[in-house]
């Protein structure tokens, strides 16, 4: 009764609000034209174009290099559908529509979260679909997609409620399918399919939506269950959402791999893709990247700990770049390929986390990364002695870097070395735009000019954990323009991921050298 009165409630309000977008005749016909063997690419486009909004929003995600390689600008519908092909059309306009109705809805309730959970739900069935030579990659996909559902309509129609069960939850007291049975009279998973086989969905989509009727599917589709079922729970260990601990990392990843012949590293190579792939289209689907990054919490799994690190490393590496790019508005080649050269670096930065690589390749990495995709000049990095008194430059780049490696060996006993020191000790950042400012002058020590002869400069300190290890320095020389902006937000987004990379170590069980 309580289940009948919760699907009552859900049906009430969206009978109030309308025909949901997402639901709406385009996206029917899409999905009917797709499915017709007698339907061609203008048929499809026809259908697409009859919602201005998905064509625009298809036609830029068609130019993302995901999708276009190297075939020229698409510009009109028919050619995306031709190179994206019929089936992904279709799921891609599933998912825009599905974060277009509900993004912007009960932000308290964290339906971005739910969302962006949804699209990587579809995006990792589909990836472990591919590897293990599923027969139909696009419909694990959109099982995927839609697995999720009953929770994100529950978040949508009925957030006082969600937000109780959410509370609940966050205490760890009662499963989450016991607070789903006290709270709504069934599961997530009833409410998507009640919903889903009344909207028209196929009978191979619906009952991928519950382990129970998935039994009584032909194994081809049954295997769609398994992938949108796996992939949610490795996304629920992965987000540490699982506050009951009803799930066991290694034994999830047991099970998936013993239903779909892939090893625990193949499995794993498959949710890092998926994640790069959701990061790198999540702007143009309009979410924000930075929903995307799991925290940093110890499960007490190595394994799961160690994927959770590196994803979030990853997570945190794009969107530091996607901010970057936006500030830099000018849409010329020199500030797309400077944008590519960020981008370039902060990949190899997480392959070398991804390799374990030492601390002093990460530091050498980090002043290259620095030295060459901003106008700073030079870059050093100085290395803080034992006892703490004295910095040593052990790595500097660019014009002039042998007199800056020279300088750059201070002690307590001079005023500049004191300065730099107190930085590290109190772990401040240090930015000089101009040096020759008012105020400056009168506050940096006089031997500043004669030993480093800067225009403007940044210091900053760099620590593992509580322990100070040295200072990264970069500087515009003397008689150049003062250090801008954009130079400072690069360095500081190099040293955000340098600190980040030598906390994975240190949390590894590696140390700085």
């Amino acid at each position: 009764m309580k289940y009948q009165n919760t699907l009552n409630a859900i049906y009430a309000e969206l009978d109030s609000l309308g025909d949901l977008p997402i639901f709406s005749a385009t996206v029917n016909r899409i999905q009917q034209v797709s499915s017709s063997r007698e339907s061609d690419a203008m048929a499809l486009a026809m259908a697409v174009m009859k919602d201005a909004n998905l064509s625009a929003k298809l036609l830029k995600i068609a130019n993302t290099p995901h999708y276009n390689r190297s075939h020229g600008k698409i510009s009109v519908v028919s050619r995306a559908v031709v190179l994206i092909g019929f089936e992904r059309i279709q799921n891609l306009s599933m998912t825009l529509k599905l974060i277009e109705t509900f993004n912007a809805a009960q932000p308290e309730t964290g339906i971005d979260r739910l969302l962006i959970s949804a699209f990587l739900n579809a995006a990792m069935a589909r990836e472990i679909a591919i590897r293990c030579g599923a027969q139909d990659v696009e419909q694990s996909y959109i099982c995927g997609l839609l697995y999720r559902l009953g929770e994100i309509i529950v978040a949508f129609t009925l957030p006082a409620r969600y937000r109780v069960m959410l509370a609940e939850r966050a205490e760890g007291k009662d499963s989450w399918t016991k607070i789903q049975l006290r709270q709504l009279g069934g599961h997530f998973s009833d409410i998507g399919q009640d919903l889903t086989q009344s909207w028209g969905f196929p009978k191979t989509v619906v009952e991928t939506m519950d382990p129970m009727t998935a039994e009584q599917l032909r194994p081809a589709h049954k295997l769609n269950h398994l992938l949108a079922a796996g992939s949610h729970d490795l996304l629920e260990m992965i987000y540490y959402r699982d506050t009951g601990r009803e799930l066991d990392y290694t034994r999830r990843i047991k099970q998936i791999s013993a239903n779909t012949g892939l090893t625990q590293e193949q499995l794993e190579e498959a949710i890092n893709a998926s994640f790069r792939q959701v990061c790198d289209l999540s702007v143009d689907y309009g979410l924000n990247p930075h929903t995307l990054k799991p925290p940093f919490r110890g499960s007490g799994n190595s394994d799961l700990d160690e994927l959770s690190r590196k994803l979030a490393f990853y997570i945190s590496s794009r969107a530091e770049q996607f901010g970057v790019a936006e500030a830099a508005a000018p849409d010329t080649s020199q500030v797309v390929s400077q944008s590519q050269l960020q981008l370039d670096y902060l990949d190899k930065m997480n392959q070398l986390v991804g390799e374990a690589a030492t601390s002093s390749k990460l530091v050498d990495t980090t002043i290259e990364a620095i030295e060459r995709c901003s106008r700073l000049e030079r870059v050093a990095f100085c290395l803080l002695s034992k006892d703490g008194k004295q910095l040593s430059a052990r790595v500097t780049r660019g014009a002039g870097s042998e007199e800056l490696s020279a300088a750059l060996q201070l002690s307590l006993k001079e005023p500049l070395g004191q300065l730099f020191i107190r930085l590290v000790e109190q772990d401040s950042t240090l930015l000089v735009a101009d040096c020759s400012e008012k105020g400056w002058v009168e506050r940096l020590p006089a031997d500043l000019g004669r030993i480093l002869a800067p225009a403007g400069f940044v210091a900053a300190p760099l620590r593992v954990g509580s322990r100070p290890v040295g200072m990264f320095y970069a500087d515009i020389r003397a008689g150049g323009a003062p250090l801008d902006d954009a130079a400072f937000r690069i360095f500081n987004q190099f040293l955000v991921q340098v600190r980040l990379a030598l906390e994975l170590n240190q949390r590894a069980g590696s140390k700085p050298n």
